[in-house]
């Protein structure tokens, strides 16, 4: 709706914005998600808030500057980031975050949480959408980014093998140097 109503682009670019998406996720999903194991959990996680409020405020400022499907394509490539470098280093900190015993709980209440926004997103981004599209685009930034804060502010509460990833190499080295 945004891209149609607001923009004035065609209603199948969703659907190649979609494409390139699934096609950057396909691609580089692994070599990113291998580059952010290098990186502090909560910190790549953060970091990839921040590419996605990139993304939301170039979303906003779309329709004043009259960009195109180029344009459009251009910060789909950019949100696609924001997903690559947050989704590994966040799926692992919800893993990792509970003890053994009580992941079970932990992990429902991660997905729970993912079941709720994709229930109640759609009407509140709809509201956000007829309020005016910079207010669409500031929430969805705004929320990001407190997400990405929260994420840094909880970072010290957890234990070093919660922060940081376990690599292949740390795992061979601590198979070699651990009796068995």
């Amino acid at each position: 709706m945004f891209l149609t109503r607001d923009v004035g682009l065609p209603d199948a670019l969703a659907g190649a914005v979609f494409a390139a998406n699934t096609a950057l996720v396909a691609v580089f999903g692994v070599p990113v998600a291998r580059a952010m194991a290098r990186a502090r959990r909560a910190r790549g996680a953060a970091l990839g808030t921040v590419v996605f409020a990139v993304s939301f405020g170039a979303f906003a400022f779309l329709p004043v500057l009259g960009g195109g499907a180029v344009a459009v394509l251009a910060i789909a490539v950019v949100y696609t980031a924001g997903e690559l470098i947050h989704s590994a280093p966040a799926q692992s900190l919800s893993v990792q975050a509970a003890r053994d015993h009580i992941r079970g709980r932990y992990l429902s209440v991660y997905q729970l949480s993912w079941s709720l926004c994709r229930t109640v997103a759609p009407m509140l981004l709809g509201l956000l959408l007829d309020a005016g599209t910079w207010q669409l685009w500031a929430a969805l930034a705004a929320a990001v980014l407190a997400g990405g804060l929260i994420l840094l502010c909880t970072e010290r509460f957890l234990p070093a093998t919660t922060a940081f990833s376990r690599s292949a190499d740390t795992l061979r080295t601590q198979a070699v140097t651990q009796p068995a």
